[in-house]
């Protein structure tokens, strides 16, 4: 059984503090600092070289470049720049193995909790538009663009998810799990 060293609380203490900045800016604004993004960056940089040196940074360097694996996302519009960002940062914080879970639970999360947060924004209302969009789409095989007030219009913010992928990651590793 391991246990819990000043290392792993100092690391999930800036781990938490990153999310929940995030969350609280993310969910009031919409937007996620660069400010923010680039502490939790050198943070991670910073503890990793500290505590492991050169290899430590390489830790580091490869947790943030698994927030790399987003871009695809960021594409075709379905998360905004502040969220790869963030996630460089918090990667950073994590090292890889953390970030891809993290990562891949944030997805799952975020494709549970985005409509919500959509509905939550737009009603019931512009869910049903968007429904019947996406029936006429499929009937008539031509894509229409969302229109305002849409649910598939409105911008999500996607701290959430990836605090919850966080989250998530922590509960499945706990002992007996």
């Amino acid at each position: 059984m391991s246990s819990i060293t000043p290392y792993d609380s100092v690391q999930t203490g800036l781990i938490v503090v990153g999310f929940a900045l995030a969350l609280v800016c993310d969910l009031r604004t919409q937007r996620i600092p660069n400010v923010l993004a680039l502490l939790a960056l050198f943070s991670g940089l910073s503890f990793h070289l500290y505590h492991s040196g050169l290899a430590g940074a390489g830790i580091a360097l490869a947790g943030a470049a698994v927030a790399l694996l987003m871009v695809p996302l960021y594409a075709k519009g379905f998360i905004g720049a502040g969220d790869v960002k963030l996630m460089m940062g918090m990667g950073a914080l994590m090292g890889p193995v953390l970030s891809l879970w993290v990562l891949a639970l944030g997805i799952v999360c975020g494709a549970l909790v985005a409509p919500l947060l959509a509905v939550n924004q737009v009603g019931w209302d512009g869910l049903t538009a968007t429904a019947k969009r996406y029936y006429q789409c499929f009937m008539t095989r031509q894509y229409f663009a969302p229109e305002q007030g849409e649910a598939a219009a409105t911008r999500v913010p996607y701290a959430p998810a990836l605090a919850m992928g966080w989250v998530l990651t922590q509960w499945l590793s706990l002992p007996g799990l």
